[in-house]
């Protein structure tokens, strides 16, 4: 099937379902992405997405209960809402969809109007024209380019390049990925000053972590002075002030010429003592900002899991670490649900998972029982994830294994599996300590689980 073709069965539908209904609502569900749903009752609405990669326009039955603005949108919105939609046509016998209105002005006149989505990879486009004319457009050009789009010019289509293409299965694949991804693309948007906040305190904590690690093997080094010390006991006798060094196994070690033999050896001790401090608040430190690190890491991957309201209870969560600043953020309203961890079903059985360290801490020590079973990511901040069943069968097993590596962002991990009541509190919400487990290697995945994600349920 050429692009073409598929644009006319396209057009063919809307037509069919939509003709002779009005416009009652247009979304901007990204700055790409546009929405147009019209009165029919359970009519499709109308997707146009001007995304670069791979631009498309599809009807669909989702529901969006988002909807972000920009001027062109705004823009759009003024003109065509509330307005009568005629028909869908192919426009040029090319990539290019026409989908003609009548608008009534709050004076009764009716205005005509077509909105032109030019289909092109790279070069897309949506221009609204009225008599021909172009009154609005998502991407204006000059008239130095090959397609010029000017204010109040005629419209004239791009010169059409030969037969239409086929449509390749990739581009098929890459409509359904991005389609099922927009709200998270959407959230992406509207929470990218957190998601940069965490990126740059990473960076930060890694840039502290080599300096202090620096340091750690700079102390390290120092050590030696207590052998130097200890050597230069046995011969205080020999050495003399203004003597510049000492000779301890083969090696010239520096003396202050200022100082006595016993300042120089009270120094050496002193040089010991300092570095031996050194290293154990150094690591201390590491140990830290390990965590914190590896703390970061898990929410970074875990993100295009969240929805709108995960969002707001990860702000509450990273406000109370002392993360972020609570003035930086609105405070998180209507957070009654955020201590309750999700699940999703498999065979009838629930596997429970948490989303951020409350969800973790209630969902083994509250929901779980005694006999259900515990898994986690080896060694690394991840996801707690519960299977509520008993008697544990291999393929539950297997697929829960999985589905912690999966929800990790991870594509091969080890994996720990213990018994809930093998488990005890740790000193923060979602730190445990585990007496028995088993460890399993997952390096491939078996099951689609962003379609188990699309039904999960919180408890």
């Amino acid at each position: 099937m050429t692009l073409v073709e598929r644009l006319e069965k396209i057009v063919s539908e809307i037509n069919l379902n939509l003709a002779g209904s009005y416009l009652n609502k247009i979304q901007c569900l990204s700055e790409y992405d546009y929405l147009f749903s019209f009165s029919k009752s359970k009519s499709p609405s109308i997707l146009i997405s001007l995304n670069v990669k791979n631009p498309f326009v599809k009807t669909t039955n989702q529901k969006f209960m988002f909807s972000t603005s920009n001027q062109f949108y705004l823009r759009i919105k003024n003109k065509l809402l509330n307005s009568l939609f005629l028909k869908a046509n192919v426009f040029n016998n090319d990539n290019i969809l026409e989908l003609q209105f009548i608008k009534t002005t709050d004076t009764y006149d009716k205005v005509r109007y077509s909105l032109i989505f030019e289909i092109f990879k790279s070069n897309s486009n949506l221009i609204l024209i009225s008599e021909n004319k172009i009154e609005e457009a998502f991407r204006f050009k000059g008239i130095d380019t090959h397609h010029p789009i000017l204010k109040n010019a005629i419209y004239e289509a791009p010169l059409k390049c030969g037969e239409s293409k086929e449509i390749k299965e990739k581009d098929l694949a890459n409509e359904d990925s991005y389609f099922s991804n927009i709200e998270t693309l959407h959230l992406n948007e509207k929470y990218k000053a957190i998601t940069l906040e965490l990126k740059r305190r990473k960076k930060s904590l890694e840039k502290k972590l080599l300096k202090i690690e620096e340091d750690k093997d700079e102390a390290t080094e120092k050590l030696k002075y207590k052998e130097y010390a200890d050597y230069l006991l046995t011969i205080l006798d020999e050495v003399s002030r203004g003597d510049e060094y000492f000779i301890y196994e083969d090696k010239k070690i520096s003396l202050n010429t200022s100082f006595s033999p016993s300042q120089n050896l009270e120094r050496f001790y002193k040089i010991y003592k300092k570095a031996k401090a050194t290293i154990t608040s150094t690591q201390e430190f590491i140990i830290k900002t390990e965590d914190e690190i590896d703390y970061l890491d898990n929410i970074l991957s875990s993100l295009t899991l969240y929805n709108d309201e995960d969002y707001q209870e990860l702000i509450f969560e990273l406000t109370n670490k002392n993360i972020i600043k609570n003035h930086h953020y609105k405070k998180p309203k209507n957070l009654k649900n955020s201590a309750n961890p999700y699940f999703i079903v498999f065979k009838d059985t629930r596997i429970g998972f948490g989303k951020n360290s409350l969800q973790n801490d209630n969902l083994t020590f509250k929901y779980a029982s005694k006999d259900d079973y515990f898994v986690h990511l080896k060694d690394v901040h991840s996801n707690h994830v519960i299977i509520f069943k008993k008697d544990l069968d291999d393929e539950t097993l297997r697929f829960a294994l999985e589905f912690a590596t999966f929800i990790s962002k991870k594509k091969d991990a080890e994996v720990i599996l213990a018994k809930v009541r093998s488990i005890k509190k740790g000193k923060e919400p979602g730190l445990v300590l585990l007496s028995n487990y088993e460890s399993y290697k997952i390096r491939e995945f078996h099951y689609d689980f962003n379609e188990y994600l699309k039904h999960a349920s919180r408890f």
